[in-house]
């Protein structure tokens, strides 16, 4: 037994030296550490760019920012809360309102009207062409008269021999006012004549006198005509003959009178 003494000695030293050199080993960090972090992301990036699939969604880049995460501020952030938008913008100048147009002119410049009077005790005609207006007024027999004049800011004045006259205002498609003729008076308000009514007038010289006859032909197809057996004094007037429209013509005796329209629309018989 005293002969192992040492030996074991020995070799308990020799563990003991191993020990502390391990430890020692152990306790001193190397020059130059391994970074795990670094190491299990990139671990981690294997993986991840291999499930990814063959055509990735592309990048979003400078030129192309994403809708989400737009530069441009929501534009309730401009203005103060409470604010409308109109409080919060500058001022706008409005644009300078266009003039208002002119009225519609309801009534033609050029038009014929005819109507019975007021009580229907005869009938009566207008014709404005522009400035100029003829009218005529008759009964069928002794009360007539012929009246010329001008058209003055939707106004009539017209008058004739024996003291005919007219006075009249036109707007809306029709004449209204009083006519007198022979000391007799009369109102009317007459309408647009149609295309069956009108103003005709027939003149034709006999041993150095003049015969006049007008007719007034109203929508109806009721005719009503004067004659005047002398139209330089135009007094005794008579009924005139039944004027043809077809043929626009009247006979008077033996005497053929050929009428022609006086018709504000064309001008004929001004």
């Amino acid at each position: 037994m005293k002969r192992n003494t040492p030996l074991i000695t020995l070799l308990v030293g020799a563990a003991l030296g191993v020990v502390l050199l391990i430890s020692n080993m152990l306790a001193t960090p190397s020059g130059k550490p391994v970074s795990y972090s670094a190491a299990a992301a990139s671990a981690a990036s294997v993986p991840a760019t291999a499930a990814a699939p063959s055509s990735p969604a592309p990048a979003v880049t400078e030129s192309s920012p994403a809708p989400a995460t737009s530069s441009a501020a929501p534009a309730e952030s401009s203005e103060a809360p409470g604010q409308s938008p109109a409080e919060s913008s500058p001022a706008v100048s409005q644009p300078a309102s266009a003039p208002s147009p002119k009225p519609t002119r309801t009534t033609p410049t050029r038009a014929t009207y005819t109507a019975r009077v007021g009580g229907g005790g005869g009938s009566v005609a207008v014709a404005v062409h522009g400035s100029k207006a003829i009218a005529y007024v008759c009964n069928g027999s002794s009360v007539e008269g012929w009246m010329r004049g001008k058209v003055e800011n939707g106004k009539l004045t017209l008058t004739g021999k024996n003291n005919a006259h007219l006075t009249a205002t036109y707007h809306a498609g029709k004449v209204s006012g009083d006519v007198e003729a022979h000391g007799t008076d009369y109102s009317f308000s007459a309408p647009t004549a149609s295309k069956s009514s009108g103003l005709y007038e027939a003149t034709v010289s006999v041993q150095g006198k003049t015969i006049k006859a007008g007719w007034i032909v109203l929508g109806d197809g009721t005719q009503l005509g004067s004659l005047e057996p002398n139209a330089e004094s135009g007094e005794d007037a008579v009924t005139a003959p039944k004027l043809d429209l077809a043929t626009m013509t009247a006979r008077l005796g033996n005497l053929v009178l050929h009428a022609v329209p006086v018709d504000g629309v064309t001008g004929s018989g001004f």
